[in-house]
C-alpha cells in the first residue's frame, strides 16, 4: 500500500466518523429554552391596559407590584393593578414604548449577566437588590427598583 492511498483512507475514515458524529448529536433547538412571553397591551378609553402581566410576572419570576413599579417610574406615569394583576397606566401608552420598557426590564433585572439565562430571582439583603441565577448559581448586584 502506498503513502497516497493510505492517507486518502484516513482522510475518508475521518470525514466518515465526523458525520457519523454529527447524526448523533441531538437537534438544534430553533427556540429558547425558557420562552418569554410578550406583553398583550389594550386600550381602555384613556388607560392602556396589560392584560397578560400577572402571567408575565409569574414566568419570570417577579413579583407583580416591584415590575408594576419599575414600568411606572420609568414612564413617569401613574397606574396600577386590578384584582387580576393587569397592570393599569392611566395615561395612553404605545406598545411598543411597553415592549421596550419590557425589554430593558428583562436585560436589567431578569437576565443573568454571568451566563446569559433568565432562569433567575430577585432577591434583596437590606437595601442591596440582587438577581440569583437558578442556573449557574452566580449572584449579581443591581440597582434598587
Amino acid at each position: 500500500m502506498n503513502e497516497d492511498s493510505r492517507e486518502l483512507e484516513i482522510i475518508y475514515n475521518y470525514d466518515a466518523l465526523l458525520d457519523r458524529a454529527y447524526s448523533r448529536l441531538p437537534m438544534k433547538r430553533t427556540s429558547k429554552a425558557y420562552d418569554i412571553p410578550s406583553l398583550e397591551v389594550d386600550y381602555v378609553g384613556d388607560h392602556t391596559m396589560v392584560k397578560n402581566f400577572g402571567y408575565v410576572c409569574d414566568r419570570v419570576r417577579r413579583e407583580p407590584r416591584i415590575t408594576m413599579r419599575f414600568f411606572l417610574k420609568e414612564l413617569a406615569m401613574p397606574g396600577s393593578l386590578d384584582e387580576r394583576n393587569n397592570l393599569i397606566i392611566y395615561r395612553r401608552v404605545t406598545s411598543k414604548s411597553l415592549q421596550e420598557l419590557y425589554n430593558r426590564f428583562l436585560e436589567t433585572y431578569v437576565r443573568c449577566s454571568t451566563c446569559g439565562s433568565y432562569d433567575t430571582e430577585l432577591g434583596r439583603e437590606g437595601k442591596v437588590w440582587y438577581i440569583q441565577c437558578l442556573a449557574c448559581g452566580a449572584r449579581t448586584y443591581v440597582k434598587p427598583v
